[in-house]
């Protein structure tokens, strides 16, 4: 299987510095599209390369914060989210190709949410992973998910995980125990330094698709997009400073013996 991590290089919707701005919607919506065209055309030129899985960052049509926009936030996003959703299941079925889409979403009822949605070779919608972990001011605006996502595909079973997920160690832990043989985070705060003990710790190959942060490099303890082994090796890697398309060919199945051994000589009576 060949995969590919789409890193975009966020714009100033991302910048979370200068708080105090408000935006126009028309800004917004100039500047949102702006993201979603980059994630497309980076899927696109993924697709074209003959990617079996394509993974984008985390919510690729966000709309700045919530309190920096005077009008109806949850309809800013609920505008968009089906073009955005046609468009690459348009791609995943013209190209044959899984896409996980990370995009935040807006229920009938206007509660938001921070989704995965993964879609078939078909073009069509297999699952919707919503965030369980919400860090910082998410909590404030962001429904919380309640359910691990495991999906069955040719290549192995993938679990769904986005950004503060990977954080919390029960969370890979979680997916693994559920048969996970690869766990893919669309994000914008990936981290090497627990991201590799994830995958080795459970014996899986680990996923994320990291974004460039809006005036500045990939610094401090965060990490470009990665692909990583079950034994926490690194087999593909982005830059810290440009955008780009990181790819690796795998076996997901080939986690199988390394995530029973991992996971084999657990005592669940005593946790």
């Amino acid at each position: 299987m060949r995969l590919a991590l789409l890193q975009t290089k966020q714009n100033e919707l991302y910048d979370f510095i200068h708080t105090r701005k408000m935006r126009t919607e028309k800004e917004i919506l100039e500047l949102q599209k702006e993201m979603t065209g980059q994630t497309f055309r980076l899927a696109e030129q993924a697709a074209e390369e003959g990617a079996d899985l394509i993974v984008t960052t985390e919510a690729v049509n966000y709309a700045g914060r919530p309190g920096q926009y005077g009008g109806d936030y949850q309809a800013l996003i609920r505008s968009g989210q089906e073009e955005l959703l046609t468009a690459f299941a348009g791609l995943a079925q013209e190209h044959g190709t899984y896409i996980v889409l990370g995009m935040y979403t807006a229920d009938p009822e206007g509660r938001l949410g921070n989704c995965a949605v993964v879609l078939d070779p078909q073009g069509a919608v297999k699952e919707q992973y919503q965030k369980i972990h919400l860090a910082g001011e998410e909590k404030e605006y962001l429904e919380a998910g309640s359910r691990f996502s495991v999906i069955e595909t040719e290549y192995g079973r993938i679990g769904i995980c986005i950004c503060w997920d990977m954080q919390i160690p029960e969370t890979a832990r979680q997916l693994a125990l559920n048969g996970a043989d690869l766990v893919v985070c669309p994000t914008w705060g990936w981290e090497a330094i627990y991201g590799h003990s994830r995958a080795y710790e459970n014996g899986i190959y680990a996923a994320a698709a990291m974004a460039v942060p809006y005036g500045m490099k990939i610094g401090g303890l965060r990490s470009p997009s990665e692909i990583i082994s079950p034994k926490g090796e690194i087999l593909a890697r982005g830059s810290r400073v440009q955008p780009g398309i990181v790819c690796a060919e795998l076996d997901p199945k080939k986690a199988r013996p390394c995530r029973s051994f991992r996971l084999g000589e657990r005592r669940d009576g005593l946790y």
